[in-house]
């Protein structure tokens, strides 16, 4: 061996026992790291053999929160774990482990959270969330039947006025006139303590009428709509004004505007669902042309 190689084995074993020093060095100080963390940790509670130590809670805990919140948040932990805990134990005697095959459930458990972390992040970088008005108009065209109502829907002008308001006779005018829609603006934002004016927006019914003596059965609201186009009842603390200018009752297909957002919801899922069709398609076809798998099933 000539000098030249010689020294260039010895650097070599200098630097490989240097870098092997540097790894025993690393891993005993994360050793120590970690034994230091044993030892000082708390002992929260404790189930038969098992022990729930403070260093578990983690970063449920933060700097912000006061005393009693954290102490809340950590009862409210030690509760749960031990409760958790002893349905563990105890399901432990009375089901047969080896049956349920928990490896490969716990392997479809952990393929399901890949795949769809990475569709996520597939989807997130893909998906065209732009939908036009006219998009949204020709599904809702096409697929009018998927929207049909499971409850009355109307339009119009709501209000309720607790019962020692001013003018409450005059409110009923206003509502009922064309032309007094600035006195009843004004009244309205005043003393009212509900206040709806917009009557081109669609709202839920059931949800207008609850807790208001209009509430009724579908059936018996439905049949009031037909009859009476203007509300006006009082309870003992309040007094109400409905005027409806238009309605759909359950069973009919709402106007476009109250499921404008539904809409959109579908047409994004759509997208969504064939993005993930074509990821499939594409990984597929890739590993094909590539060889990536072999097949040995032959029904002979």
């Amino acid at each position: 061996m000539n000098k030249t190689n010689g020294r260039f084995l010895t650097l070599l074993l200098l630097a490989l026992s240097l870098f092997s020093c540097d790894k025993i060095k690393g891993a005993f100080e994360k050793a120590v790291e970690e034994e230091n963390i044993k030892s000082n940790r708390v002992a929260l509670a404790k189930v038969n053999d098992k022990v729930l130590y403070d260093t578990e809670l983690g970063n449920l805990l933060t700097e912000r929160m006061s005393a009693s919140d954290s102490l809340n948040i950590k009862e409210r932990y030690i509760n749960t774990w031990v409760r958790k805990t002893i349905m563990l134990e105890r399901a432990q005697t009375k089901v047969d482990v080896e049956k349920l095959d928990i490896n490969r459930r716990l392997e479809e458990y952990k393929y399901q959270l890949i795949m769809h972390e990475y569709e996520r992040q597939y989807i997130a970088q893909h998906l065209d969330t732009l939908v036009t008005q006219e998009q949204v108009k020709k599904h809702y065209e096409s697929n009018s039947d998927d929207f049909i109502l499971k409850t009355n829907i109307v339009r119009g002008v709501f209000l309720r006025y607790p019962n020692n308001a001013p003018d409450l006779k005059k409110v009923r005018k206003w509502i009922l006139s064309k032309d007094d829609n600035d006195k009843l603006r004004s009244s309205a934002f005043a003393y009212a303590d509900f206040v709806h004016l917009e009557d081109t927006v669609w709202l839920d019914l059931d949800e207008l009428l609850f807790g208001t003596p209009f509430m009724k059965s579908q059936a018996e609201v439905a049949k009031l709509l037909k009859r009476d186009k203007f509300w006006d009842v009082s309870d003992e603390n309040n007094t109400y004004f409905y005027k409806i200018e238009d309605y759909k009752i359950v069973d009919q297909v709402p106007p476009l505007q109250f499921v404008e957002q539904q809409v959109k919801n579908v047409i994004l899922g759509r997208r969504k669902l064939k993005l993930r069709t074509e990821l499939e398609t594409e990984l597929f076809n890739e590993a094909t042309k590539n060889q990536e798998y072999e097949i040995f099933f032959n029904e002979d």
